[in-house]
C-alpha cells in the first residue's frame, strides 16, 4: 500500500512540474477588495491582457455593482487559453463610468505552483484572486 501511494505521489510531482507547455483556461476571477476613493455608483469589472501587446485581451470579468459587498467571484467572458508560463500578463480593473481604477503586472515567474488553480494579484489599490484549469 505505501508503494502504491509512493508512485502516485512521484508520478503527481512529474506531472506538475510539467505545466511550461500547457494552456491555462481562466474560468473565473474573485475581486476580493480594491480602493473605492469617493467614486460614483458604477460596475466594476477585471480585464486581463498581454503585457507586452496591452489590445490582445485574454479574458474580461462580468460586471458587478460597487455598492454591493466584496468579495465576488465573477465568470470570465471571451476567455481564450494562454500559456501563462511563456507570457507576462497585466491585471486591469476597470469601472464602467471612470474608466481604469487599478493595475498590476503578474509575472508567472513570481508564482511556485504545483496546482495552479488560484493565482493572487495584489497592490495597494487591489486585491484580485484569478482561477482556472489546465488543458
Amino acid at each position: 500500500m505505501k508503494y502504491i501511494t509512493l508512485a502516485a505521489i512521484i508520478a503527481l510531482c512529474i506531472t506538475a512540474c510539467r505545466k511550461d507547455d500547457q494552456n491555462f483556461k481562466l474560468k473565473t476571477i474573485t475581486i476580493n477588495a480594491y480602493t473605492k476613493k469617493d467614486l460614483p455608483l458604477q460596475r466594476i469589472y477585471v480585464r486581463i491582457v498581454d503585457a507586452a501587446d496591452t489590445q490582445r485581451i485574454i479574458g474580461i470579468s462580468a460586471a458587478y455593482p460597487s455598492n454591493l459587498p466584496l468579495p465576488v467571484t465573477l465568470g470570465v467572458t471571451s476567455a481564450m487559453k494562454q500559456a501563462l508560463y511563456k507570457n507576462t500578463c497585466r491585471v486591469l480593473l476597470y469601472g464602467d463610468s471612470t474608466g481604469l481604477l487599478s493595475s498590476q503586472k503578474m509575472n508567472m515567474d513570481n508564482y511556485k505552483i504545483i496546482f495552479p488553480l488560484e493565482m493572487d494579484v495584489k497592490n495597494e489599490d487591489m486585491d484580485i484572486t484569478l482561477s482556472g484549469s489546465w488543458d
